[in-house]
């Protein structure tokens, strides 16, 4: 369905002027050690306060004991994720292999108010925006990376499918193939020890509309760019195939891309 950023999200957005960096201060490390140092922090105090009913000193001391790698902890979380904040185009510069100005683009887009922004309740039972379609791009949001971004022009395949390989059996999900991934060497099914390679959004598996939602967002993409394959399997010259489980990966996509 429909809808917009979480209100939280929009202020930063806002903020910063970049929906790219406000998907960054989301997750990360930074904020996992500055919880930790927290957790210390009011272990040490409560013990603290504990201990100084029997003597004063020996309360300092727990506190400082726990207190003390505390806050060490949240001035280096706090400093982890100011830096991967601020150097938020350049870790969609590695990740996508895009330029800082494509990176920019990309961002202005984003921030329009005609981008399409498509979500559903995720596993906590919380509204969320998934995925963002623009003009030229597509979005898609992960837990602890901030977000997954490519040009419409690079995906090559975008689909559902039940058929995803996970660990404990097949998950469903949206299943995006780029350009630049069929240049790469296959990951094996661990199911049908074939190949396959992509980028999997996750956050809806267990949700009952993630086929819904992700015919949802399929819809918008094709519409802007109407090359994009939107079936897991396709024939192609009398050649049937399965984009989860082929036999090459490269050499089959460069068949089906006629390359």
């Amino acid at each position: 369905m429909r809808m917009e950023l979480e209100k939280a999200l929009q202020k930063k957005a806002l903020r910063y002027g970049s929906v790219l960096k406000a998907y960054r201060t989301q997750g990360g490390l930074g904020i996992g050690v500055f919880a930790g140092g927290i957790t210390l922090l009011i272990f040490g105090i409560l013990l603290g306060i504990f201990a100084a009913l029997i003597d004063i000193f020996i309360g300092a001391a727990v506190f400082l004991l726990f207190g003390g790698p505390g806050l060490i902890l949240c001035l280096i979380g706090n400093v982890k994720h100011k830096k991967r904040v601020d150097t938020y185009i350049d870790f969609f510069q590695q990740d996508t292999g895009y330029s800082a100005l494509e990176i920019q683009q990309a961002d202005q887009e984003l921030m329009r108010p005609d981008a399409i922004k498509i979500g559903s309740k995720i596993d906590d039972g919380r509204k969320c925006v998934v995925y963002i379609v623009t003009e030229h791009y597509f979005l898609s949001v992960r837990a602890v990376k901030g977000c997954y971004l490519r040009k419409l022009d690079d995906i090559v395949a975008a689909f559902y499918s039940n058929e995803i390989p996970g660990i404990d059996g097949y998950r469903q999900g949206l299943f995006i193939i780029t350009r630049q991934d069929t240049k790469k060497p296959g990951e094996k099914n661990s199911y049908t020890k074939k190949q396959y390679l992509g980028f999997e959004n996750g956050m809806l598996t267990m949700r009952r509309d993630c086929k819904d939602v992700s015919l949802e967002v399929l819809n918008e993409m094709v519409k802007r760019a109407p090359h994009i394959i939107t079936s897991q399997y396709i024939s192609v010259k009398g050649t049937k195939y399965n984009l989860l489980s082929m036999d090459n990966w490269q050499q089959d996509w460069a068949r089906i891309l006629e390359e």
